[in-house]
């Protein structure tokens, strides 16, 4: 049965009665529950409160109409979406100190963030402000407001707020409330019932982790801040069918086209949002056997290289935040019985809770004893994740190379020209990489997306056929992923506009090596291109070496007779890119056609020569 579906089979009244106990029932107390609160985790509750600490220090966060203006002026996003944030999470982190302590000046503090959240003349960011687009103009008009992102994630702190510090909010600020109460209708709530419109639902087939993202804190919203029952359920009724038109988009092997760092903010946020709608109604929704729930749940696992490396796919980090919500994976586990799921999480069981992530996640992960009792162990790393639906094989040895393919198409969420491009990880880290996602600007989603460099089929692991990249269109795609055991096989004839060329790609677990074999037409002009991490440090006919970025040796090599290739070294110049690759990369191009159909490269661990 769907989720949709569990919840039309509850009656009317267990719905209503649902929303009507929800204060009580999501397992949140306010803050007067001492016992509760003072009872957490000594080093998480030492770290929030060190955090809430530092920024009483500090003055607010302020957010600008120039800096709104800037994403058309010059399309940096940034300017604004920092301190926007900078402001979200402070107020997080003054109200979990709230909680943890029950001091007025940490109630005060909160009241402070709420009130200056609540004066905001917009919550949407510019970047998706398109009913301002649409009247060309270049600030939000507050009668008119824009549900995305950043009004969902402006609520949810109310919400929750509202919920933990209730009492003493009325106690200390009279009316602050009632204030929450009108803007989250007027900016929410209201706009969500009246207008079906929003792209995001995915009315038109297209769903994306919006969906779930916005989703689950208008839930919070309804459940928490509207006091209309019947509004409440209608509310959680739209909310529920949104979660399932969702997770009925997902392929049934548990895989995500957004990538890794997506998967938090689309499976785990509908893990999140159906665990608040499970807990309010006592348990009889029940929704953690509906596919592929469980397959997801396994993301993680079969994406990660270890080390705090993942393989990552569009725009995707490949080495990405460590401190994720894995308490909310965590509960996804026991719900589902996994103990490699669980293992997975508990690896991760020392990172903080970041009020960043969100407030209710960092407070059902405070919450969570099972969460706090459960050991660290080693991560579970499989030796092969095949998923046929998004054709991505990972296949690892247990110490030494780790190979990563793709199939899929070039209309894909957050899309890179990338078909059948690979990474290949010694000891964990990446050597040839995929760049991942650039600090997104103006252009990032729009017709101009593929004028970023990194975005490009020329800076991924594939050829340029007769002098052209792949295009972005869902019919440039692998027409066909074969594996067998740890060899690939794909056909990228239709990625490219002309041309005949299929891959292999093999991890050789005997000889401790990966082979790439590219073949081809008769006439085709072929251009290898190949991304690298590191510093190289051996340039000959046939053979590169390349220091990687844990100081390990890699060699790359191919028939000699193709010469040394050409050799680039380019800048990175996007603080987030070199947050993760450092401050170059190299890119490596080898003409692959004199007279021949086919191109062979092999990636070894090197050994220095020593003297005798």
């Amino acid at each position: 049965m769907s989720i949709l579906g569990r919840w039309q089979a509850l009656s009317r009244g267990a719905r209503e009665d649902a929303v009507r106990a929800a204060r009580v029932r999501a397992g949140i107390p306010d803050l007067r529950q001492r016992d509760v609160w003072e009872s957490r985790d000594s080093v998480a509750r030492a770290a929030i409160l060190a955090e809430a600490a530092a920024d009483r220090g500090q003055p607010w966060p302020q957010t600008l109409a120039s800096d709104y203006a800037r994403y058309w002026r010059d399309g940096v996003r940034t300017a604004y979406e920092g301190p926007a944030g900078e402001l979200r999470r402070r107020t997080s982190a003054a109200v979990l100190a709230a909680a943890l302590t029950g001091e007025d000046e940490h109630v005060d503090e909160a009241a402070d963030g709420l009130i200056l959240l609540c004066e905001q003349t917009t919550w949407c960011w510019a970047a998706h402000e398109s009913f301002a687009m649409a009247r060309q103009e270049v600030l939000a008009d507050p009668a008119e407001p824009y549900l995305d992102l950043g009004a969902a994630e402006t609520v949810e702190i109310l919400a929750w707020a509202d919920l933990v510090l209730a009492p003493a909010l009325d106690e200390r600020f009279p009316g602050l409330r009632r204030r929450l109460r009108e803007e989250a209708r007027r900016r929410v709530l209201r706009p969500f019932v009246a207008d079906r419109r929003w792209h995001w639902l995915g009315l038109d087939g297209h769903l994306h982790n919006w969906n779930p993202w916005i989703h689950g804190h208008v839930l919070a919203a309804a459940l928490f801040l509207e006091t209309d029952p019947d509004t409440q359920t209608q509310i959680v009724d739209l909310v529920v069918d949104g979660l399932d038109r969702y997770l009925r988009s997902l392929p049934s092997d548990g895989g995500c086209d957004e990538g890794y760092a997506y998967w938090w903010n689309g499976p785990a946020r509908l893990a999140a949002a159906l665990e608040v709608i499970d807990r309010v109604t006592g348990g009889e929704f029940a929704p953690w056997t509906c596919t592929p729930l469980a397959e997801l749940a396994r993301y993680p696992q079969r994406m990660a290289l270890g080390d705090g490396w993942y393989v990552n796919v569009g725009d995707g980090p490949a080495r990405p935040s460590p401190e994720q919500p894995w308490h909310v994976l965590h509960r996804w586990g026991r719900r589902i019985g996994d103990e490699v799921v669980l293992a997975q999480a508990a690896a991760y069981r020392d990172q903080p809770i970041a009020p960043a992530f969100g407030l209710g996640r960092a407070l059902a992960g405070l919450l969570d004893d099972d969460w706090w009792a459960a050991e660290p162990g080693p991560l579970p790393l499989p030796q092969s994740s095949w998923l046929p639906e998004v054709q991505v094989l990972v296949a690892r040895e247990s110490a030494g190379w780790t190979l990563a393919i793709k199939g899929g198409h070039n209309d894909e969420n957050h899309n890179h020209n990338d078909v059948g491009s690979f990474i290949a990880a010694l000891d964990a880290t990446p050597v040839l990489i995929d760049l991942g996602q650039p600090t997104y600007t103006a252009i990032s989603f729009s017709d101009r997306r593929y004028e970023q460099w990194v975005t490009r089929s020329e800076w991924h692991n594939v050829p340029v056929v007769d002098g052209q990249e792949q295009p972005a269109a869902a019919d440039s795609r692998a027409t066909s992923f074969v594996v067998q055991d740890d060899r690939a096989e794909v056909d990228l004839s239709s990625a490219y506009p002309a041309g005949e060329l299929r891959r292999v790609a093999m991890l050789d677990r005997q000889n401790g090596q990966i082979r790439v074999v590219d073949t081809w037409g008769a006439g085709a002009d072929v251009e290898e291109h190949f991304v690298i991490a590191g510093k190289p440090i051996v340039h000959q006919p046939g053979e590169l070496v390349v220091s990687t970025l844990a100081d390990g040796l890699a060699r790359i090599s191919w028939d000699p007779a193709l010469g040394t290739g050409k050799l680039e070294q380019r800048p990175v110049d996007d603080d987030l890119l070199a947050s993760v690759w450092g401050a170059v990369v190299h890119r490596l191009i080898i003409n692959a056609t004199t007279d021949r159909r086919s191109f062979e490269l092999t990636l070894t661990r090197f050994e220095e020569k020593t003297g005798d």
